[in-house]
């Protein structure tokens, strides 16, 4: 109601004044004053409409008086005047009573605007006393004039990136096109206090599909190595975090964000799934979501991960659902339980065949069916093996499951050395991996130093030492890698506190 409200008085005074104060005018104004009026009345827009969105991202209110902002904004022209919306009001009256011709009118723009400044200086009073913070941000920001030595410094904790609302709008109308959904139990980000936003994540869709589920400003937590090498992340404000260290600057970026009441986004397990099942979950995780003491809400992707499945490199259009869970409190003893619970929720979708099949050879890195290594290749509507002759025609996302569970080390044996071709240093030399070590050309590495591993880039194997991380982009498959090394690691040498994405 309150919404509705609000849009009436935006069309009072934006569509029904204007009407009323210029419907005589004849329009028609010299050149000069045109171009001028014409100028004005389009800026004017752009600073009420970027305002009024700033305002809504910020805190799911309009600039109105019905349904105005309970907290301090302090984003966009928010940051160099008080009431950039009554301005740009202003504003917009005064170019159309240049482009008008009946000079008069200006005298009723002039009268008008001293009522929006009045009425500023009342909503100033109100916000003075149900506003926390309001005061000193009067004190640091001019009321409707920009003065260039006062101004609120740009901050992502506490202002929008303008690049966060525009990929937000065009990132909606991409979805539209592409991959139309179905949004459930939205009605839990109603709630205007800071939540954390835990994501099941299985393929490049899912960050789009929270930006178009969503209408409030939230930061991602992303892997540094990502944010550094796109730039677009670090427009959108996602907090990069260093994956093998202890990276107390992401921590404070987090905290601090939090405390402005912005909500947070992030994938517990860290990283992108291969096959849709969900991956194992560090505790360092639960840790950081008890110590941010915010409700957690899990987010489930339904029908994504046959569209554009990890190890696929482009995407197929289709449907798809985004469900949001009941939030959790962060000191609730069963926070790990209730959460991965909800995002382990079964995907009707799964039941179905993937809509491309070339690349799955990244996944099903060895033929399920004769062992040979590098014999799969994966077409349109399936895959064969070049070994053994057997293939397999538009087997459902649960059934491709089943055969990476099959291939995998533990269930199939392995034939040491496995043999590939990598890029390592910038030069394509012969890696092969044994029982205890691998040689990736002249270097050695031991199984028994490595302290963890992760896969970049989705082709990019990655090893962490003492003093270094050994990487290298794998001709045959990165997830083959991983399988084998962490688990010959984890059940061969038995290093019972190595964590790895595969094996709890």
């Amino acid at each position: 109601m309150r919404i509705a409200i609000s849009v009436a008085e935006l069309a009072v005074t934006w569509i029904i004044i204007p009407f009323l104060l210029f419907s005589g005018a004849p329009f028609s104004a010299g050149l000069g004053l045109t171009i001028v009026g014409s100028i004005i009345v389009i800026l004017s827009l752009l600073l009420a409409v970027y305002s009024a969105l700033v305002v809504y991202y910020w805190s799911g209110r309009l600039p109105t008086v019905i349904y105005g902002p309970e907290k301090t904004v302090q984003s966009g022209p928010y940051r160099f005047v008080r009431h950039p919306f009554n301005l740009g009001y202003i504003l917009f009256l005064f170019g159309l009573g240049l482009l008008s011709g009946n000079y008069w009118t200006l005298l009723y723009v002039a009268v008008i605007g001293a009522v929006i400044v009045v009425y500023s200086l009342l909503q100033e009073k109100l916000a003075l006393k149900r506003i926390e913070g309001y005061e000193d941000y009067k004190e640091k920001i001019p009321f409707m004039i920009p003065n260039p030595g006062r101004k609120i410094p740009f901050d992502k904790s506490t202002s929008i990136p303008w690049q966060f609302i525009v990929a937000s709008f065009v990132v909606k109308l991409v979805i539209l096109i592409v991959l139309p959904s179905k949004v459930k139990n939205a009605r839990v980000l109603r709630e205007k206090k800071p939540f954390v936003l835990a994501l099941a994540h299985q393929t490049h869709f899912d960050g789009p599909l929270i930006f178009y589920s969503t209408w409030r400003y939230l930061r991602f937590v992303g892997t540094a190595i990502y944010v550094d090498r796109l730039g677009l992340l670090n427009w959108l404000a996602v907090i990069p975090v260093r994956r093998y260290a202890v990276d107390t600057s992401a921590i404070r970026q987090m905290l601090s964000t939090i405390k402005q009441g912005v909500p947070l986004g992030i994938a517990p397990e860290a990283a992108r799934s291969w096959d849709g099942r969900l991956l194992h979950t560090k505790r360092e995780i639960w840790k950081l979501f008890r110590m941010l003491k915010i409700p957690v809400i899990p987010v489930k992707f339904y029908g994504v991960q046959r569209l554009w499945p990890r190890w696929a490199k482009i995407f197929a259009l289709g449907t798809s659902t985004v469900e949001f869970g009941d939030p959790v409190e962060a000191d609730d003893p069963q926070l790990e339980e209730k959460v991965m619970g909800f995002l382990a929720k079964e995907d009707p979708t799964f039941k179905l065949p993937y809509r491309n099949y070339k690349r799955i050879e990244k996944l099903i890195w060895r033929c399920p069916s004769c062992g040979a290594v590098a014999s799969i290749k994966g077409f349109i509507t399936g895959f064969s093996c070049s070994s053994c002759g057997k293939s397999w025609t538009k087997p459902t996302v649960n059934e491709v499951i089943q055969i990476h569970d099959r291939i995998m080390p533990g269930s199939m044996g392995l034939s040491f050395p496995i043999k590939d071709e990598v890029i390592f240093n910038g030069e394509r030399v012969t890696a092969n991996m044994y029982e205890d070590h691998a040689m990736i050309g002249d270097y050695r590495l031991d199984y028994s130093v490595v302290k963890n591993s992760s896969i970049e880039k989705s082709i990019e194997p990655v090893f962490g030492i003492a003093n270094e991380m050994v990487s290298f982009v794998s001709t045959t498959s990165a997830l083959m890698w991983q399988e084998v090394v962490d688990f010959q690691i984890k059940f061969r040498l038995k290093k019972e506190n190595y964590h790895t994405d595969l094996w709890g």
